[in-house]
């Protein structure tokens, strides 16, 4: 009879949780949990933290290359409406491998303890053909996330390369489907540079990683409601091409 005291009590902590997060739904699964204790039956699937909190205010930390100046900008807009604090660090020119190989994943986990990671990296990888290169630097850098909920925003197309599929594909594979936002396809306006999209074209970008962020049978849910308006925006932190970062030990 105490354990079940103690079990109720917990549970009822969970629902207090859920009503800032999922709402009625996640209130009805619990209470479904709650009978089955009572009633003695054995228990699967109990909803973790991450699950019951995901759509309260998050911590969120995104990484990426030079995208990031438009795609950072943009959730900054979402984060500030819906509550959320963002952090953004954006190296100019970054690859996988130097997302994977050096500190700065883990030193920017370890400093800002995201509850959501935002990656928008590959674009430099396009042209490159060493694809299991490629897809172990993913993996490496996914080893790091671990159980941090987090979504892949996928490369963007070069001019200069024919052909970028076969790293789009690769870093998907990698990645899995629910969570890559495919955008190699996608038509944008461009700088001048004609690489990087617009900070308008990365603004509707964004919206539609949003949206499928959004959609019911995504990996992870969080609040995202549309921003109402454009809000001041400079990133955490930003390295230049020629930063090298600090490589790993092992």
């Amino acid at each position: 009879m105490k354990r079940i005291q103690l079990i109720s009590i917990a549970i009822i902590g969970m629902c207090t949780m859920a009503l800032s997060a999922k709402g009625q739904d996640i209130l009805d699964s619990l209470e479904i949990i709650y009978n089955k204790i009572l009633n003695g039956e054995e228990i699967q699937n109990i909803p973790s933290y991450n699950d019951v909190n995901e759509s309260g205010q998050q911590t969120i930390l995104v990484i990426g290359d030079s995208t990031l100046d438009g795609v950072g900008r943009r959730f900054n807009d979402y984060a500030v409406f819906n509550g959320h604090t963002i952090f953004t660090s954006i190296w100019y020119g970054a690859t996988t491998l130097d997302w994977a190989y050096t500190t700065e994943l883990p030193r920017l986990l370890n400093k800002v303890k995201p509850t959501f990671v935002i990656i928008s990296l590959g674009t430099n990888d396009i042209g490159y053909n060493d694809l299991s290169v490629r897809s172990a630097a993913v993996k490496e850098i996914l080893r790091e996330i671990g159980d941090i909920p987090y979504i892949w925003i996928g490369p963007i197309s070069l001019r200069t390369v024919r052909d970028g599929t076969k790293v789009v594909n690769a870093i998907r594979e990698a990645v899995g489907e629910n969570l890559f936002f495919d955008s190699y396809h996608r038509r944008m306006a461009r700088f001048a540079d004609g690489i990087h999209p617009t900070f308008e074209a990365s603004a509707h970008w964004v919206d539609d990683v949003v949206k499928w962020m959004s959609r019911p049978e995504a990996s992870h849910h969080i609040t995202m409601n549309y921003p109402s308006s454009s809000v001041p925006f400079k990133n955490y932190e930003t390295h230049k091409n020629s930063y090298k970062g600090k490589k790993k030990t092992r």
